[in-house]
């Protein structure tokens, strides 16, 4: 089993939904995980990750904390991501 797994957050989810999804990956055997989001899901993000710490894997560690922007495609403009790297112990 890899050892840790991608899960990009948005907003077209509940957050609930990104939850569920870190436990069941960490069940599955992934003992990093890193949630990245970009723009407006940033603070979702932000909340599946203090879900988890508050009630859900106590124990979570939050290993990183990358921000930055990046190009669209498509357009001139940029967006702003955060990539959250957590471990379970």
């Amino acid at each position: 089993m890899e050892d840790s797994a991608l899960i990009i957050v948005s907003t077209k989810k509940p957050v609930m939904n990104y939850v569920t999804a870190c436990v069941t990956a960490f069940n599955a055997g992934h003992r990093r995980l890193v949630l990245r989001a970009r723009g407006r899901s940033i603070s979702s993000a932000v909340d599946v990750v203090n879900l988890l710490k508050s009630g859900f894997l106590s124990g979570l560690r939050i290993e990183r904390v990358g921000v930055g922007s990046e190009g669209v495609d498509g357009t001139e403009g940029t967006v702003s991501y955060i990539e959250i790297e957590i471990s379970r112990p």
